[in-house]
């Protein structure tokens, strides 16, 4: 069923019907006669095959530094509470070297 293009196409059309009815998904699965199970598995390869990249996203983002810079005043949190706090400049490479 998974391998099967048109039950997938059946199912992804069904999502798209859920994305712009307004329902919940368990609204719209009682309403279609769908198990909300079947439902939520192809709601998650929809997501895969439809992901996209957005920028208010919470992912972590990999930090590029492409020139050393200066900064007055620095604050980094770690895990467990730790916080380690500059005062004088510090340079981009030393808490790159740091965080390390």
């Amino acid at each position: 069923m998974r391998n099967n293009p048109e039950v997938r196409h059946q199912m992804f059309q069904l999502i798209e019907q859920w994305k712009q009815s307004g329902l919940s998904q368990n609204a719209f699965c009682q309403q279609q006669s769908l198990k909300s199970h079947t439902f939520y598995y192809w709601y998650k390869c929809y997501r895969r095959q439809h992901e996209t990249i957005d920028n208010n996203s919470e992912h972590f983002v990999k930090l590029k530094i492409e020139k050393p810079v200066i900064t007055s005043s620095v604050e980094i949190h770690f895990p467990g509470g730790i916080r380690v706090l500059f005062h004088e400049p510090v340079s981009s490479n030393y808490l790159k070297t740091l965080i390390s």
